[in-house]
C-alpha cells in the first residue's frame, strides 16, 4: 500500500520517499542487497525497509505533519529540536517542516503465517537549510520471526537521490542484530533504539522559505499609493523626466539601463530599459535604501525560484509598474531677456526688474512655489533671470528651498535650506553629472547645468549661458487646476493663461505692454525665497519693446541667423549681441524638443501576451500594434521560433532549452522601440492529452516555461516518456526478471510471486521428502511442493515452459559472450565556479549516472582547456569531458544510447542541482554548468545494430535467434512464438531444435516439419469414394424408373388408332 502526502509517499514497507514526479511510484518490498549507494533514482528515508503485508487486516501507519514556518509554537516540534540540538550538537535549530510517521504493528509478508510484529517511527524535520532524521524503535516492539525471514534483508538508513546518503551502521552486523533495532545501543547518543541521521552535506540558503517568510510578513494586497506612479515609455522619454534619475542596479542581475523616481508619500519605482530605449520592466520600492533589499526580495521568489507561483504571490504583493498610465510632466520655459512658456504652451516676452512669482502650485499631498530674480541685462533696456528660488513641502517632509545664484563665467551657486552645497562624484556613475543627494531633493550638476528632483514629483533645471540664468519645470498631474503665478493656470486652456492675483485676466493676444503690466502683478513685495536684494534696482524701469526695435533701422548682419524666430530676434537686437540671440534660440528649440520627446511614445505590442505550444508542433501567434510602419523582430535568435516583420511568429518547440522570448516592435521615424515578453508555456510530455499548463516550472534561469505532465497508468517520469516494465521493481533476492514479463519464481523451499516471497507455511510437513536426482533438466531448481502434496517441483529458467525444464519456447535475455564496447561522448563544458577537476567529474558523473536510462560508467578523461575572464570579472572555465557509457542487451539500453543520448544529456544540464541536496563529505557534485545545446555534445563512438549482433549469444537450444526491439533491447526469441508451426500445429523447442507437432482437424491431416502440408484421412477419403458411388447408383436407378414409365405410358396411347384404322 502507498500513502502520498504533500509530495512524500510513505509505503508499508518502510519507506518514506519523495518522487520526482507524482507519477512516480516506488512501493517496492526489497531493498537492494548492498544497501543505499547514491545511485538511487529517488529521495528515500527508510527507517525500516523490508517486505511487510497489511492485507491480513494487522498493521496500522499514522503520520503527522507540522508546519512552523514562521515559528509558530508546538511541544512535539519542540521536543524534535531539542532532540536534534542534543544528539546532533546543532545550536539555534528552528524547525519549519515536521512529518512523524509511525508504523504500528506491522506484520511481515505473507501475514496469513508470519509470526509477530514491528512498531517503530520515523520524524523527519528541516529549517529549510538543514534536515534531519530521527528512527525510533519500540523497546520490544521489533518482533518479527527470524527464522521466517530466509532469503530477505532489511535496510535502514538513507539517500538523497543525487549521490549522498548513510547506511545505519547495523548493516554490517548479523542478521538476528538487524532484525532488532530496538535493542542496538547508539554508543555516541547513549540510547537504545534511536538512530539519527543528518541528511544535507552542506546548509545552503532555502529561497522558496525566505521568500514564504517575506510573503507572510507583507499585506495580501499593496498599501502605497503605487496607482499614481508609473513608468516612462522609453529611456528618451525618461531621460526628459527628471523626477527619474538613472541608477545602476547591474549587479542584482537586471540587465541594460535603470532609472528610479522617489517620492516620500507615494513611495518610489525603478524602471529598466534595453538597448534600444524600450521598456523592460518596473518594480516598487520605498526608499533609496531600500533598492537592494527589495530586489533580494524578488530574487528569492522569482530570479533563484524554480516555481512561478512564488513569483505570481510576490507580484500580488508588489505589482508590476507598467507605462500604460505614465503621464508625461507639464513643462514650462523661462529662457533668454526674459521669454517665458507657460503650463499650458503660451508665450510671451516679460522684461520685469524685481523678484517675482513664477508658479505656486498645491494639492492634498505637497505644494510647491518658485520664485525668479531679474536684473538688467547690461546696458540695455532689457532683464534677465540672475536667480531662482524653489520651496517644496509635503505632508511628510519639512520645508525644502534651493536657490540658483548666477556667479561669473556661466557659473551657478547652489544653496540648500541656506547652506552651500558640495556636489560630489556619483560612485553608480562616476562619468556623470556630480549629485548632491539629501531628504526630499537629489541636485545634479552637469558643467554649467544644475537640475533639482524634489521628491520625484517637482523637477527644476537651470543652465547659465551669456551671463543669463535659463529655467524649465516640470510640474506632475496632480497640480493641474491648482497653479498661479508667470507660468499661467494649468488648465489646457492657453487663452486664461494671463490671471493676475485679483482673478482678472489679460487676453491672451494683448500687447507687449498690457502683458508687461499683468507681469508686474507677480512682483514679489517684501522679502521672497530669495531674500532682500543687495543691490537697489529702479523703480520705473521700463523696458524696450519688440515692436519699438523692428521699427528702428535693422541690422540685418546681427539676426541674420535667427532665422526669423522671435526670441532670438527681440534678445539679438535688445543686448546688441549675436550669442545672446543665438544662445536663446538654441534653447527654445531644445525645450521644444524636449517636449516633443517627453510626449513621444513607442509603438504598443497587443495579440501575443500569452503562449501555449506542444513539442513538434507549429504555433501561430499573430502579434499587433496600435502604431503604423512598425517592424517586428526577436531580440534573441531562437531555432525554433521565426519572427516576420509584420507580427506573425511561428513557433515548432523541438528541444528544451531555455530562452526568454523578447519581442520588439520598432518605430523607425520617431526611432522609438517597445519590447513584449510574452508568457510562454512549452509542453513535453509523450502525448498532448497529458499536458496540465497551468501546473509549470521555468527552464533553467529563462522565462521560458515548461508545462507539467499527467501521466496515465502505464506511463510515468517527468514527461509521461517511461512506460511501466515489470523488471522497475526488483524481485526477490536470487529471483531472476524476465523483461516485459516480471519475476520468475521464488527460490526453493519458498513461495510467492517473485516480488514477495516466503518460506511455506509448515516446513515439516514434507520434511522426509526429497528431490530425485536430476529431476530437474537444463539447470532447473527442485523443492518439494507442499501445496502439490509434497511432490517435487521445478523452478526453471526463463526459456523453458514445462514443469521438468526440458521444452523450451519462451524468449529469454541473450548471453554476451565477449566485452561489449562502449558508448563514448565528448562533452564541452563551461561553469563560473572555480571548480577542481574532482568536482566536475563528480558532477557530471552524477548528472550522466541519473539519467533515465541508467547506462554511465565513468569519465575517462576530465581536462580543463582555457580559462578567460568573463566582462563582468567572474572567472569562466572552460572543461573537455569524455564520458563512456556500457551497451547492455535488456531493456531500451540500446535504443537510448544510439538514439536519444545526446538529447538527454542537454537536458540533464539545463538545471541545477536543487538547493535541497543532501551532499557528503566527497566532492562536489552539485557545480552549476551553463546550458549547453547539441553542439556541446559530440560522439566519439557508437556502434550500430549490425555491430552489436556479434556480441551476443543465445546459449542453450539449437535454433533461438536474437530479435531487437527498442523497448526491450536484444533478446533470444524461439522460432516457437513466430509462427514456425503452420496448420494449428504445436511448437516444442527440444535440445535439437523446434518440433512440430501436428494436429489433425476437419478431414485433414497436417504432415511435415512445419506441418505445413495437408493430406486427407484415410477414413474421409473411402467414405468420400462409397458416398459418391452410392449417389451414382441411387441417381441411375431414379433415370431408369423415369424412362420406364415414359415408355409405357406411349404404348397405351397407340393402341386405340390402329384397331380404329
Amino acid at each position: 500500500m502507498l500513502t502520498k502526502n504533500s509530495g512524500s509517499q510513505f509505503t508499508d514497507n518502510g519507506q518514506i520517499i519523495f518522487p520526482k514526479s507524482d507519477y512516480q511510484k516506488f512501493s517496492y518490498p526489497n531493498p537492494p542487497l548492498g544497501g543505499f549507494t547514491g545511485r538511487e533514482p529517488v529521495a528515500m528515508v527508510a527507517p525500516f525497509w523490508d517486505d511487510a503485508d497489511f492485507s491480513g487486516g494487522r498493521g496500522t501507519i499514522f503520520y503527522q505533519e507540522y508546519e512552523t514556518l514562521y515559528d509558530e509554537y508546538n511541544p512535539t516540534v519542540q521536543q524534535v529540536e531539542t532532540w536534534i540540538e542534543k544528539f546532533t550538537n546543532t545550536w539555534s535549530y528552528k524547525a519549519k517542516w515536521t512529518l512523524k510517521v509511525t508504523w504500528v504493528d506491522a506484520p511481515a509478508y505473507p501475514a496469513q503465517w508470519t509470526f509477530g510484529t514491528n512498531t517503530y517511527q520515523a520524524i523527519l524535520s528541516t529549517d529549510g537549510s538543514r534536515s534531519y532524521a530521527l528512527f525510533l524503535y519500540q523497546s520490544n516492539g521489533m518482533r518479527w520471526d527470524l527464522t521466517q525471514r530466509w532469503g530477505n534483508g532489511v535496510l535502514m538508513g538513507f539517500s538523497s537521490g543525487d549521490g549522498y546518503f548513510e547506511n545505519s551502521p547495523l548493516m554490517s552486523r548479523p542478521l538476528w542484530e538487524k532484525y532488532r533495532p530496538d535493542r542496538f545501543l547508539n554508543s555516541k547518543l547513549g540510547l537504545r533504539g534511536l538512530q539519527v541521521y543528518r541528511l544535507h552535506g552542506e546548509e545552503r540558503p532555502n529561497y522558496r522559505l525566505k521568500c514564504l517568510w517575506w510573503l507572510k510578513s507583507q499585506p495580501q494586497w499593496p498599501r502605497w499609493n503605487w496607482n499614481q506612479i508609473s513608468c516612462p515609455c522609453s529611456w528618451q522619454q525618461g531621460r526628459w523626466d527628471l523626477r527619474f534619475q538613472q541608477v545602476n542596479i547591474g549587479w542584482w542581475g537586471f540587465r541594460g539601463r535603470h532609472l528610479c523616481s522617489f517620492s516620500s508619500w507615494r513611495g518610489g519605482v525603478c524602471c529598466s530599459y534595453g538597448p534600444w530605449g524600450e521598456f523592460q520592466e518596473g518594480f516598487h520600492v520605498q526608499s533609496p535604501w531600500e533598492i537592494d533589499k527589495e530586489l533580494e526580495t524578488q530574487n528569492w521568489c522569482c530570479r533563484w525560484n524554480d516555481k512561478p507561483s512564488f513569483c505570481i504571490l510576490y507580484q500580488q504583493r508588489r505589482p508590476r509598474v507598467s507605462c500604460a498610465r505614465y503621464t508625461p510632466p507639464r513643462p514650462a520655459w523661462m529662457f533668454g531677456d526674459p521669454h517665458i512658456t507657460t503650463l499650458d504652451g503660451a508665450n510671451y516676452t516679460f522684461n520685469g526688474l524685481g523678484d517675482f512669482l513664477l508658479v505656486r502650485s498645491r494639492d492634498g499631498n505637497s505644494s510647491f512655489l518658485l520664485q525668479g530674480r531679474t536684473a538688467q541685462t547690461g546696458s540695455a533696456r532689457a532683464t534677465n533671470f540672475i536667480a531662482f528660488a524653489a520651496q517644496y513641502n509635503s505632508s511628510g517632509l519639512g520645508p525644502i528651498t534651493v536657490q540658483w545664484l548666477l556667479e561669473r563665467e556661466d557659473t551657478i551657486h547652489v544653496l540648500h535650506n541656506n547652506q552651500n552645497v558640495t556636489f560630489e562624484t556619483n560612485r553608480e556613475d562616476p562619468e556623470g553629472p556630480e549629485i548632491f543627494n539629501t531628504t526630499g531633493v537629489l541636485l545634479t550638476r552637469n558643467g554649467s547645468q544644475v537640475s533639482a528632483s524634489f521628491d520625484g514629483t517637482v523637477a527644476i533645471s537651470v543652465i547659465a549661458l551669456s551671463n543669463i540664468l535659463h529655467a524649465s519645470s516640470s510640474l506632475p498631474e496632480e497640480y493641474r487646476n491648482h497653479t498661479e503665478g508667470l507660468l499661467g493656470v494649468w488648465n489646457d486652456n492657453p487663452e486664461d493663461d494671463f490671471m493676475m492675483p485679483n482673478g482678472s485676466a489679460v487676453p491672451r493676444n494683448s500687447s507687449e505692454e498690457t502683458l508687461f503690466h499683468y507681469g508686474m502683478t507677480w512682483k514679489v513685495n517684501g522679502s521672497g525665497l530669495l531674500g532682500k536684494r543687495i543691490d537697489h534696482p529702479p523703480s520705473n524701469f521700463t523696458p524696450v519693446f519688440y515692436d519699438q526695435l523692428i521699427n528702428k533701422s535693422l541690422n540685418k548682419l546681427l539676426i541674420s541667423e535667427c532665422n526669423g524666430e522671435r526670441q532670438c530676434i527681440y534678445d539679438s537686437l535688445a543686448t546688441n549681441n549675436t550669442d545672446t540671440g543665438l544662445h536663446t534660440k538654441m534653447l527654445f528649440r531644445s525645450y521644444q524638443q524636449m517636449n516633443t520627446s517627453i510626449n513621444e511614445y513607442p509603438p504598443f505590442i497587443d495579440g501575443c501576451q500569452e503562449i501555449e505550444a506542444y513539442r513538434g508542433q507549429t504555433k501561430r501567434i499573430q502579434c499587433t500594434s496600435n502604431s503604423q510602419d512598425v517592424t517586428f523582430t526577436l531580440r534573441d535568435h531562437n531555432a525554433d521560433m521565426n519572427l516576420f516583420e509584420n507580427g506573425t511568429l511561428l513557433w515548432t518547440p523541438k528541444v528544451l532549452e531555455p530562452f526568454t522570448l523578447e519581442i520588439l516592435a520598432r518605430k523607425a521615424n520617431v526611432n522609438l522601440s517597445s519590447v513584449l515578453q510574452p508568457k510562454t508555456v512549452v509542453c513535453f510530455c509523450s502525448a498532448e492529452s497529458q499536458c496540465i499548463y497551468n501546473q509549470t516550472r521555468w527552464v533553467g534561469n529563462s522565462s521560458m516555461e515548461v508545462a507539467s505532465c499527467k501521466c496515465n497508468g502505464e506511463t510515468f517520469g517527468q514527461y509521461c516518456e517511461r512506460s511501466r516494465d515489470p523488471c522497475d521493481e526488483q524481485c526477490f533476492p536470487g529471483v531472476q526478471c524476465h523483461p516485459g514479463v516480471g519475476c520468475g519464481a521464488c527460490p526453493p523451499h519458498m513461495t510467492g510471486d517473485g516480488h514477495h516471497c516466503a518460506a511455506v507455511e509448515d516446513t515439516f510437513a514434507c520434511w522426509n521428502h526429497s528431490c530425485p536426482v536430476n529431476y530437474c533438466y537444463n539447470h532447473g531448481h527442485c523443492y518439494v511442493s507442499q501445496t502439490l502434496g509434497c511432490k517435487p517441483t521445478c523452478t526453471c529458467p526463463p526459456a523453458f515452459t514445462d514443469d521438468r525444464c526440458l521444452v523450451a519456447g519462451n524468449n529469454f535475455t541473450p548471453t554476451v559472450y565477449r566485452e561489449l564496447p562502449l558508448r563514448i561522448i565528448r562533452l564541452f563544458l563551461t561553469e563560473e565556479q572555480n571548480a577542481s577537476i574532482t568536482d566536475v567529474n563528480a558532477s557530471v558523473a552524477y548528472r550522466l549516472g541519473t539519467l533515465d536510462v541508467r547506462a554511465f560508467l565513468w569519465n575517462s578523461h576530465v581536462k580543463q582547456t582555457s580559462l578567460p575572464a568573463s566582462a563582468s570579472g567572474k572567472s569562466i572555465q572552460h572543461w573537455l569531458v569524455t564520458s563512456e557509457f556500457q551497451y547492455r542487451p535488456r531493456g531500451p539500453v540500446i535504443h537510448f544510447l544510439n538514439e536519444q543520448l545526446r538529447e538527454a544529456v542537454v537536458e540533464a544540464f539545463l538545471f541545477p542541482v536543487t538547493s535541497e541536496s543532501w551532499k557528503s563529505q566527497e566532492p562536489r557534485r552539485d557545480v552549476v554548468f551553463h546550458p549547453i545545446s547539441w553542439e556541446d555534445v559530440r560522439d566519439v563512438m557508437a556502434l550500430n545494430l549490425s555491430m552489436l549482433d556479434d556480441y551476443f549469444k543465445c546459449n542453450g537450444y539449437k535454433d533461438y535467434h536474437l530479435v531487437y526491439s527498442p523497448q526491450s533491447g536484444v533478446t533470444c526469441v524461439s522460432p516457437c512464438t513466430l509462427g514456425y508451426c503452420q496448420h494449428g500445429g504445436q511448437c516444442q523447442h527440444l535440445p535439437n531444435g523446434p518440433r512440430c507437432s501436428c494436429v489433425p482437424f476437419s478431414i485433414y491431416t497436417p504432415w511435415g516439419e512445419h506441418c505445413e502440408h495437408l493430406s486427407m484421412k484415410l477414413g474421409a477419403f473411402f467414405g468420400i469414394l462409397f458416398g459418391a458411388l452410392g449417389a451414382l447408383l441411387l441417381l441411375g436407378i431414379v433415370a431408369f424408373v423415369i424412362l420406364h414409365f415414359w415408355r409405357s405410358s406411349r404404348t397405351r396411347s397407340s393402341y386405340p388408332l390402329d384397331s380404329e384404322s
